[in-house]
């Protein structure tokens, strides 16, 4: 009796180490096939999709570079122009810089600052004292000569006119010099204006 327990005891024993590497003979065997798979799916994936990953990966990228370049602006200098006669003399003395898009435009913009100047003196000596007391023709001239800047840059193709501003009925002048300019002619469509020139600032703008 006692040597039949001891073996089933024995035969016991022996069965639980061989159960054990069952397991972890299983248990190897689940992990190598979920890492194959895993290494099927990225093998298996199809090139385009890749291709598209990476190039959404490099825009992203391109993006943030972007974002980080600081502003260019390009100082076009100091100007000093008389005005259309209304109420006596008037002049304007104005600083101008330039906001630029891409900094290679630059050096670009700094070369043509001879032809760019001449056009804006013109420009101011087109205008009225009325007109530029309001913050509406200050925002037109700036519009103005962003547009002649683009000009000259070759973003435009046609040359804007400097025309003066015709004389209003004595009262209304000051209110209607803004919307009726006829100092440049009316700008080319957005869509036909390549982009560089973000931007006109006026820095000094003074009328004596």
């Amino acid at each position: 009796m006692s040597k039949a327990k001891a073996a089933e005891s024995g035969g016991s024993s022996e069965q639980a180490p061989k159960s054990k590497k069952k397991l972890i003979i299983i248990i190897a065997a689940v992990v190598l096939l979920l890492v194959g798979g895993g290494a099927a799916f990225v093998l298996l994936k199809p090139s385009h999709q890749k291709f598209d990953q990476a190039g959404e990966e490099a825009a992203a990228h391109e993006e943030e570079q972007h974002d980080e370049q600081p502003p260019v602006f390009v100082d076009l200098g100091s100007y000093t122009a008389n005005l259309i006669q209304e109420e006596g003399d008037r002049y304007l003395q104005v600083t101008i810089s330039v906001k630029v898009d891409k900094p290679e435009l630059e050096e670009k913009l700094k070369a043509r600052i001879p032809e760019i100047s001449h056009r804006i003196n013109m420009l101011l000596q087109s205008k009225r004292p009325s007109e530029l007391y309001r913050m509406e023709g200050k925002t037109k001239l700036a519009e103005d000569i962003k547009a002649h800047i683009e000009y000259v840059m070759g973003f435009r193709k046609s040359a804007p006119e400097i025309r003066a501003t015709p004389i209003e009925e004595e009262g209304d002048a000051a209110q209607s010099a803004p919307e009726t300019s006829h100092s440049t002619h009316e700008a080319a469509p957005e869509e036909h204006v390549k982009k560089g020139i973000s931007e006109v600032l006026f820095t000094t703008f003074i009328i004596q």
